[in-house]
């Protein structure tokens, strides 16, 4: 009986090197791929969730309403609230920082001249220099900046895998929409800047006198090589910051916690946040930043090869010039803006909303 025990237990055990052992052994790798794919997918949806979850939050920072209802929203940012709040938060931010700017492109503009050297050239009265088109023409320029940033995000954030790469294609999407305004703004403010024009109005018929409508776009190609780089750091940081705030805000939070009237971050933080990813986006790409000031600011036309060729013959020196006063106006600039836009953004979306 115990014989016919024992040889029951052999016949029961599979010899994992026989036929049948690795055609089970297969069998088992298969289940267990099966459900490890079955844990990737939760895991997955997991992500998009929380992303979802995400975004929402990131759509509407400063409204006190319940997480529901801004799921009900979907997070979108009504495309006039943010080109009403654009409009506004960019002339503001460079209307208060032009003096800094007039030094920034006084250095760029003449190799070799420091901070206090540019100061002083310029006066109390030359740091003032193209203030009233600068501050004019920045209004349209965040109004169709911010409405195609915010409509190109909305878009695309779900097309792509890489939330990511969707903030990087909106943020150029918007450079390129607004450049219609930014460059011959850009243009006219510098020139006026480094004491070639008089006026706004006499340096506008002199270049279309000169070069025609082409002429409000001189130097179109170095302000993309370095806004392009630029908006993107600029925009990915600001996004990443503020979801990096999310997580951290409901890391602990039970779901009745969730549940309740929220408001994620403080003006203070976005402050802050929009002035570091400003003045990290600046310092990056001052080199093109120079090449596109000596484009703009040359007597005689000037290409960009060439313009590299002369900056690339001074160094790091020449290629940096300016970078800290371009890093801090872009500091002061990013803070006023992002908070001013943030808060009028959702104070008018809230309007629209009624």
């Amino acid at each position: 009986m115990a014989k016919h025990h024992g040889n029951h237990g052999d016949h029961g055990a599979v010899d994992p090197y026989s036929l049948e052992g690795l055609v089970q052994r297969h069998e088992n790798r298969q289940l267990l791929l099966q459900r490890l794919s079955s844990v990737r997918q939760q895991i997955k949806d997991l992500e998009r969730e929380v992303q979802d979850l995400e975004q929402t939050v990131q759509g509407l920072p400063y409204l006190r309403r319940s997480l529901p209802d801004q799921l009900q929203a979907g997070g979108q940012v009504n495309r006039l609230a943010a080109a009403a709040a654009g409009g506004v938060a960019l002339p503001l931010a460079v209307g208060i920082m032009h003096p800094l700017d007039t030094v920034r492109t006084t250095m760029q503009a003449t190799a070799g001249r420091g901070f206090s050297e540019a100061v002083k050239a310029l006066g109390s009265k030359g740091v003032a220099r193209g203030f009233g088109l600068s501050f004019a023409w920045a209004s349209p320029q965040g109004a169709i900046r911010m409405a195609s940033y915010e409509t190109s995000k909305d878009q695309l954030l779900d097309k792509f895998s890489a939330k990511s790469f969707g903030i990087a294609v909106s943020a150029v999407v918007a450079d390129f929409a607004s450049s219609v305004i930014k460059v011959p703004r850009e243009l006219i403010t510098q020139r006026m800047q480094t004491g070639q024009y008089s006026s706004s109005w006499t340096a506008f018929r002199s270049i279309l006198r000169q070069d025609g409508v082409g002429g409000l776009f001189t130097g179109y190609l170095s302000t993309a090589s370095r806004d392009t780089p630029f908006m993107v750091l600029l925009f990915f940081s600001y996004e990443q910051f503020k979801a990096w705030k999310i997580r951290l805000t409901f890391a602990d939070d039970v779901p009745s916690q969730l549940l309740a009237p929220m408001k994620p971050w403080s003006d203070a933080e976005t402050v802050l946040w929009g002035g570091i990813s400003g003045a990290l986006a600046a310092w990056l790409t001052t080199p093109f930043d120079v090449i596109k000031t000596r484009v703009m600011t040359a007597t005689q036309a000037l290409t960009f090869g060439d313009a590299l060729r002369s900056v690339a013959t001074t160094g790091a020196t020449g290629l940096f010039a300016g970078a800290g006063a371009r890093s801090a106006w872009w500091f002061c600039v990013s803070s006023v803006f992002f908070g001013t836009y943030e808060r009028l953004r959702s104070s008018f979306q809230q309007k629209l909303e009624e």
